[in-house]
Formats: structure tokens, sequence, C-alpha cells
């Protein structure tokens, strides 16, 4: 193998790695989030980090993003529960 073969071998494996890597902190971020999510006691902070995990860690899509994407309808409808046991005025789209 010629020396300009081996460098552009090396480049190639450095970027699959370095893609690999960053694939591996969003499902990681992603997974941080879902897992705020289910701790947080006011419905309003779940949704947010429900939101988060489910838009801002994909591509690419993980576990955790795809069960924060399910549990999202049911945090928005605690959310707008617990405006109204406030007796906060809203409508939907003061929730997105």
């Amino acid at each position: 193998m010629n020396p300009r073969r081996r460098k552009l071998l090396w480049f190639f494996i450095g970027v699959v790695l370095v893609y690999e890597m960053v694939c591996a902190d969003v499902v990681l971020r992603a997974r941080y989030a879902y897992l705020e999510g289910e701790k947080a006691s006011n419905p309003r902070e779940a949704y947010a980090w429900d939101e988060t995990a489910a838009t801002l860690f994909t591509p690419p899509e993980s576990r955790w993003s795809r069960l924060a994407r399910e549990k999202m309808p049911a945090a928005k409808e605690k959310w707008k529960a617990d405006l109204q046991a406030k007796g906060v005025p809203f409508d939907d789209a003061m929730l997105q």
C-alpha cells in the first residue's frame, strides 16, 4: 500500500470515529434529558425536558428520544391540568 492510500485510509477511519463519538454524545444527552424529565416535579419542566430529548438530540434517533416523543402528549396534558388547577388562563398556542 502506498503512503497516499494509507493516509487516505487513516483519514476515513478518523472521520468514522469522530462521527461515532458525536452520535454517542447525542444519545447520552437524550438519555440525560429524558431522565431529568422523569425526575421533574413541575409538569412544565417535565414537558420541556421531554421536548428537549425528542427534538434537540436527534438524529440519530435513539430509544430515549423516541420515549420522550411518546411521553410528550401526556406531559402536555398534565401541564394544562396544572395551569387550570391554578386558575391561570391559557390557550394552546402558549404551550408551544
